[in-house]
């Protein structure tokens, strides 16, 4: 493997690359006469790059960049298995004249020949993917609510299967052998809860669950498995938030271990789960970011304890490179600035910042010293191009597309390189970062100190580490709260000078179990929501103004009873 790593790159003229190297010179691989190139794809190690058109998928050899195989057929997804070994393609499912019950349409081929190893019925595009253990020992298929297991690549015949009603996900640890584990997610009935699961290779039976998790409140689920394959987040998401207090569905974010222990997460912060990440680098560190805007980031162990927070920001991605000894947080999408913080996790410590707008994608250089990021088509159609930038924010080589030209999308090659220079000495930017340019303000209140803030941001600190003096804005902020409070007690006092009596709490019964462990579980949790809503209730009499979600909690007490009364049955 070279001693640098190469970056490819699609655009609707040409596949080409670039060595990492000044002055980051492009070189064709597919010219204009390869038509109709449609994405491109390295494998995980990096040995190959494939890229496919309306006729073809082509695998090439990152080493020289000839071809290893050329695979006929229109096909529209495509991926490598872990260890580089395996191609796997998915074209549309169709049944024609001559197939009126349709033929096979996912495909498995070996990477250095082409030559296939099996086929499968898969018509959903949407979780088509097979999913392979980390040895490649186990591959897995999603069909009709079955998951079958191969082993060894022998795929006429699965030797295992986890069989569920409304199956609708599933994800395989990436420890290693003989400790496989295998999650699944299964959609509830109408009245009934939806469960995630964690199962230890080959025992699939339901009462052999490992860690088993119910929610009344999830129609998706994505599984995060820690580097070791020892831990699990599952954030599942609802298709509609009924409480209205998100767009795009109600989020909730479990987590369990293959010793069994499982529970929820809650965060410091309410508000939407925008991203979480486990360290590749460390497999008892994770970070997530979550909140109201400006959400706030927090690195977190597998106890879920914090252990630093980043303060808060424009951020809603999480970007770690391999070693795992950096995170990048950036705000992408519909955070217009594009603002970029990286931090040193070990002492951390910020390394560097900046801004990229309009930014589609963002990849770490695979020795951590750089990342890359694009405005890409068809996402954006017009200021296409890359950047690349030292993870200390300095800008090292900008490229824009001509007219007429589009950047569809550009990557790193995977793999293990040496470090260089770049990993201590920062490089000269050849942009300077302009002045952020400030709000206007009318003559009368210009050089003059501004009592107005858009956002309290939170700044950076250690866990139960408090600010030693709040800035003056803060303590203005307080001030004022603190004279609405006294005034709404005055308007109180002047319309009814007696004294309202305190709502008398009703002493809380002792917790009966069911028998059920997790019936007494939800019971458990059912309780804690209620005793929640009644200290809301009780701020609500003394006049405090709650919010939204606060109002909407109190408002689904009735639901919560019900369904508390039906589980004590």
């Amino acid at each position: 493997m070279a001693s640098v790593p190469n970056i490819a790159g699609l655009t609707n003229r040409n596949l080409f690359r670039i060595g990492f190297q000044e002055p980051y010179k492009e070189v064709a691989v597919r010219d204009e006469t390869t038509t109709n190139i449609r994405s491109f794809i390295f494998s995980p190690k990096g040995t190959y790059v494939a890229y496919r058109t309306d006729k073809k998928a082509e695998i090439l050899k990152c080493a020289d960049w000839s071809v290893a195989a050329l695979i006929e057929g229109n096909y529209k997804e495509m991926f490598f298995s872990p260890l580089d070994n395996y191609f796997i393609v998915w074209e549309m499912f169709a049944m024609t004249k001559e197939n009126p019950q349709g033929k096979p349409n996912l495909h498995v081929f070996k990477s250095s020949d082409g030559s296939k190893v099996g086929s499968f019925v898969q018509k959903n595009q949407i979780g088509w993917e097979p999913k392979w253990s980390a040895d490649e020992k186990l591959f897995a298929i999603l069909v009709n609510n079955r998951v079958l297991i191969y082993e060894d690549v022998k795929l006429d015949h699965y030797t295992h299967s986890i069989q569920a009603e409304k199956l609708q996900a599933f994800s395989i640890s990436p420890s290693l052998a003989p400790a496989y584990y295998i999650s699944i997610f299964t959609l509830g009935k109408a009245g009934q809860p939806s469960f995630w699961r964690v199962f230890k290779f080959p025992n699939f039976d339901l009462t052999q669950s490992v860690v088993s998790r119910s929610s009344f409140q999830a129609d998706k689920a994505t599984f995060h498995w820690n580097r070791r394959g020892t831990n699990v987040f599952v954030l599942t998401q609802t298709d509609v938030d009924k409480t209205g207090g998100s767009y795009y569905g109600k989020q909730s974010l479990s987590y369990g271990d293959v010793k069994g222990n499982g529970g929820n997460m809650t965060f410091s912060k309410e508000g939407p789960i925008h991203a979480i990440s486990w360290n590749p680098g460390n497999w008892n560190e994770w970070v997530a970011v979550y909140g109201h805007a400006p959400a706030k980031a927090t690195i977190f162990n597998a106890k879920c304890e914090p252990l630093f927070e980043f303060g808060t920001g424009a951020w809603n991605a999480i970007y770690f490179p391999p070693e795992g000894n950096l995170v990048l947080l950036g705000g992408f999408g519909n955070i217009a600035t594009g603002h970029i913080s990286v931090w040193d996790v070990r002492g951390y410590k910020k390394l560097g910042e900046c801004s990229a707008p309009d930014t589609t994608s963002l990849a770490w250089d695979p020795r951590g010293e750089c990342f890359l990021t694009a405005t890409t088509y068809p996402r954006l159609t017009v200021g296409n191009g890359y950047k690349i930038w030292h993870y200390t924010g300095a800008l090292m080589h900008k490229r824009t597309c001509e007219d007429k030209e589009n950047l569809l999308s550009i990557s790193w090659q995977p793999g293990n390189y040496p470090k260089s220079d770049l990993s201590k000495s920062v490089p000269k930017s050849i942009e300077v970062t302009p002045k952020a340019t400030a709000a206007y303000r009318p003559p009368g209140a210009r050089n003059k100190p501004s009592t107005f803030t858009f956002h309290e941001h939170e700044k950076p600190h250690k866990p139960g580490q408090v600010e030693a003096t709040p800035s003056k804005q803060a303590i203005k902020q307080k001030e004022k709260r603190e004279a609405r409070k006294a005034r709404k007690a005055e308007e109180r006092g002047d319309a009814a000078p007696t004294i309202t009596p305190t709502t008398p709490t009703t002493p809380k019964a002792p917790f009966v179990s069911t028998g059920d462990p997790e019936k007494d579980k939800k019971i458990k949790n059912l309780n804690k929501k209620l005793s929640d809503i009644e200290k809301l209730k009780q701020q609500k009499a003394s006049g405090k103004q709650l919010e939204l979600n606060q109002l909407a909690k109190i408002e689904n007490e009735a639901a919560l009873l019900q369904e508390l009364a039906q589980l004590k049955l």
